[in-house]
């Protein structure tokens, strides 16, 4: 007598954070990123934002009034693209733990404290800093 076996398959179940993961990237499709709520998802693998993969290199998200920099190989900060002097947004380098404004040439570090708001007229102190939270290739910035 000869006895069949089929082997079944078992998939394990994958974890609340995972599916987040899965849906957000879908919902993300190809702009890159998501706004919902007080958060932007942001898919560090799109060309926009590809340049993050390198420490020390940042990108100004104009769209979402934000810049973005990747201060090491964890490390992700996202901070208030509006200059603190006279709230441009679109003239910033980075250099030494500070973004400069090439509008009048003020510099504004990354750290906590002394927090200089957008266009308050201040050429020193801190860039609002957001909360990031990086799984894998999706990076969540919290404005709230």
């Amino acid at each position: 007598m000869m006895i069949s076996c089929q082997d079944s398959i078992t998939e394990e179940p994958i974890s609340k954070e995972e599916s987040e993961y899965l849906t957000r990237l879908k919902d993300i499709g190809t702009k890159g990123y998501l706004q919902e709520q007080a958060n932007v998802y942001i898919n560090m693998k799109h060309d926009t934002y590809y340049p993050l993969s390198t420490v020390n290199n940042f990108v100004n998200d104009q769209i979402n009034g934000i810049l973005i920099l990747r201060k090491d190989a964890s490390t992700i900060l996202a901070f208030d693209n509006c200059c603190p002097h006279l709230g441009s947004r679109d003239q910033w380098s980075y250099k030494s733990s500070k973004f400069t404004c090439a509008n009048h040439g003020n510099s504004f570090g990354i750290n906590t404290g002394q927090i200089a708001n957008c266009n308050s007229n201040t050429n020193f102190g801190n860039l609002k800093a957001y909360k990031t939270t990086l799984y894998k290739d999706l990076l969540t910035i919290n404005f709230s």
